[in-house]
C-alpha cells in the first residue's frame, strides 16, 4: 500500500474557508511525486480529493486554465462544505446529492443555465473520484438532468448596426472602451486570451498579405487570430498614447497594455468592458434582457464572419471551438427569430 504523505506545512494546507488554497499548483507537485498507485484513499481527506481533481490532467497536452480552476473552486467549495455536514464524501448518499441540486434551485434561486453549469462540475468531480477508485459508490445516480427552457437562453445577439452605433459613441467618449470593443468584435477572442496576449506574438504573413496574432486558448491550444488592417491601426494608436512600441513586434509588453506595458487582469478587463457597454445610452442596450459582455462579442464575430463570406468550419477554427456544434449553437437564437413563420407572411398587418 502507498501511504500518501500529505504536507503539514501551514502554507500548504487546504481549507474550505480559504478557497484560494486550492489553486496552489506547487502543492500538487509534492503530492503527485509520490505516485497514486495503491493509495489508501479512504484515509485521504475530502479537501485533498478535490484538490487532486482540480490539478490532475488525464489528457496529454490539455490542462485546465487558472480561470477554469477558479470557476470549479467556486462550485466545489460550497458543495464540499454541504457534503461534510453529512459526514463527508464516503458517508453521504446519492439522494443527498440530489437534495443539493434542489437547494441550489429553490433556496439559492439559480436559473437553469447556472444550475446546469454547477451540476455538470459536481457530476464530473464525483465521476472522477469513482474512476480513480477514490470512492467506491457512484454518487451521481440520483442527480437530475437540468432542462434549460428556451426562454432562458442568454441573449447574446448583437447586430451590425448596433455595433456601429457603439463604436461611434465610444470613439468619442473613451479610447479604452473603443479599442476593447473593436478588438473583441473583430477577432472573436475570449477575454482571457486578449488579457494574456503579447505584442511580440503579432506576425505579418506575406503569403496571405495579413497580420496574425498567435495566442494560446483553452486547453493550451495555439491558434492564429486574423487582424483587420484598421483594427491594427486603432490598436497602434492606443499603444502610442501609452508610450508603447507600435511598429516593431518586439518586447514583453501586453498586446493590449496597461500604461506600464503590463497585462490587465482578466477579471478587471471583463468587468470594465461590461460596465462600459452598460453605460451606452441606446435603447438596445438599456432594454436588453441580458447585458453585453465580452462573450457577446464572440457571438457577434460568428454572425459577422458568416454573413461576410466565411464558412462555418473556418469560423469554428477561428474561435477555437473543439466542435462545430458549439459554433452552431451561437446561431440558434438568431435563427429562431430570422426563420419565424410570421416573417414569411408577406404583410406586416393582420386586420387589413
Amino acid at each position: 500500500m502507498n501511504n500518501l504523505v500529505l504536507p503539514t506545512n501551514q502554507t500548504q494546507t487546504l481549507s474550505l474557508e480559504e478557497s484560494h488554497s486550492f489553486l496552489n499548483s506547487e502543492l500538487y507537485m509534492d503530492i503527485s511525486a509520490q505516485g497514486f498507485e495503491g493509495v489508501e484513499w479512504e484515509q485521504i481527506p475530502d479537501e485533498f480529493l478535490m484538490y487532486i481533481y482540480l490539478h490532475k490532467n488525464n489528457t496529454l497536452r490539455k490542462q485546465r486554465s487558472e480561470r477554469t480552476k477558479r470557476k470549479y473552486v467556486e462550485t466545489l467549495v460550497p458543495f464540499l462544505t454541504y457534503v461534510q455536514e453529512f459526514g463527508g464524501l464516503r458517508e453521504i448518499s446519492a439522494q443527498r446529492i440530489y437534495a443539493y441540486q434542489l437547494y441550489l434551485e429553490r433556496e439559492k434561486g439559480y436559473k437553469a443555465s447556472t444550475l446546469a453549469r454547477h451540476s455538470t462540475v459536481i457530476k464530473q468531480f464525483l465521476r472522477f473520484l469513482l474512476q480513480e477508485d477514490m470512492l467506491e459508490t457512484d454518487l451521481t445516480t440520483k442527480m437530475a438532468p437540468v432542462a434549460q427552457p428556451r426562454e432562458e437562453l442568454v441573449d447574446r445577439d448583437l447586430h451590425e448596426h448596433e455595433v456601429q452605433q457603439l463604436l461611434s459613441y465610444f470613439k468619442q467618449q473613451d479610447s479604452f472602451a473603443y479599442t476593447l470593443l473593436v478588438v473583441l468584435t473583430s477577432t472573436g477572442m475570449r477575454i482571457e486570451e486578449l488579457a494574456n496576449a503579447k505584442w511580440r506574438d503579432l506576425e505579418w504573413r506575406s503569403p496571405e498579405g495579413a497580420f496574425f496574432l498567435h495566442i494560446t486558448g483553452k486547453g493550451e491550444k495555439e491558434r492564429p487570430i486574423f487582424l483587420f488592417a484598421d483594427v491594427l491601426s486603432i490598436l497602434q494608436d492606443f499603444r502610442k498614447d501609452r508610450g508603447m512600441v507600435t511598429e516593431s513586434f518586439t518586447g514583453d509588453s501586453a498586446f493590449l497594455p496597461k500604461k506600464n506595458g503590463g497585462h490587465y487582469h482578466v477579471n478587471y478587463l471583463g468587468d470594465r468592458f461590461s460596465k462600459f457597454m452598460a453605460s451606452a445610452p441606446f435603447p438596445f442596450v438599456q432594454h436588453r434582457r441580458d447585458p453585453i459582455t465580452p462573450h457577446t462579442c464572440r457571438h457577434y464575430t460568428t454572425y459577422y464572419m458568416l454573413e461576410h463570406g466565411a464558412d462555418l468550419a473556418s469560423v469554428r477554427d477561428m474561435l477555437g471551438h473543439a466542435s462545430i456544434r458549439t459554433t452552431e449553437r451561437y446561431l440558434l437564437r438568431r435563427r429562431n427569430y430570422a426563420e419565424h413563420a410570421g416573417l414569411k407572411v408577406n404583410t406586416n398587418n393582420f386586420t387589413s
